[in-house]
């Protein structure tokens, strides 16, 4: 509706400055063409104008999609791990990545297995160096969240558990070769956030009806040791 009487608005500043050739039809133009277009073109005005739309649509389901959580080419693990940063550093660093383009590069680079567990999703592994870095899918909240469950390790007897939430989105990107510019589809992850469940936590969390329940561990080193319950949507 927006978009429709920002259109209208423009064909009348068209005809009002043909009918009337002065400085405010002019300004008029200007504001409603700005208006039409102000969630599409940032970024590149040129020879030719991109429409580079900041506002992605959430991917929700895999199912048009060529990389996955569950099934078929997997998201590489280390890419998780990277929007996870360093145990040494707080905040965040990353918060996201171009999957297409970064799922097999070389910066992620490594052996990656897949186990499959009855009555669960699949178990992705990447070990690489001395370590190794594993996620499991535990589900998609009803807002586009994507909830997994993380293991970490990186050579020692620590295996760091999460609750990682990130969600993956289809935008656009301005990419220029030799011979011209073009605008290029890319699907991409970002962080939300995550929930730490400490070293080597052996509970089992869910997700389910907007529900994340995790329950108790009195493992070594665990920061759950009372069962939790947080609203995910």
């Amino acid at each position: 509706m927006f978009r429709m009487i920002n259109f209208l608005a423009f064909i009348g500043c068209i005809v009002w400055l043909y009918l009337d050739p002065s400085p405010e039809p002019v300004v008029v133009l200007l504001m409603s063409t700005a208006a039409f277009f102000r969630d599409d073109i940032h970024g590149i005005i040129g020879k030719n104008i991109f429409s580079l739309t900041p506002k992605s649509k959430l991917v929700r389901d895999f199912d048009f999609t060529k990389y996955s959580f569950v099934d078929s080419d997997f998201i590489n693990p280390r890419i998780l791990e990277d929007l996870c940063g360093w145990l040494s550093d707080t905040g965040d660093q990353i918060v996201s990545i171009n999957i297409e383009k970064s799922n097999k590069s070389n910066r992620y680079f490594g052996k990656i297995t897949s186990q499959n567990i009855e009555g669960e999703n699949t178990i992705v592994t990447s070990e690489h160096d001395e370590g190794w870095f594993k996620y499991q899918y535990l589900g998609c909240s009803f807002s586009g969240v994507h909830i997994l469950r993380t293991w970490s390790n990186t050579g020692g007897s620590g295996v760091f558990c999460n609750i990682v939430m990130v969600t993956l989105s289809v935008d656009s990107s301005f990419e220029q070769t030799n011979t011209e510019s073009c605008k290029i589809n890319r699907l991409v992850i970002k962080l939300v956030g995550s929930l730490p469940l400490g070293d080597r936590y052996d509970g089992s969390p869910k997700y389910k009806f907007g529900v994340l329940s995790i329950p108790a561990c009195n493992g070594i080193q665990s920061l759950r040791t009372k069962k939790s319950s947080i609203l995910v949507v």
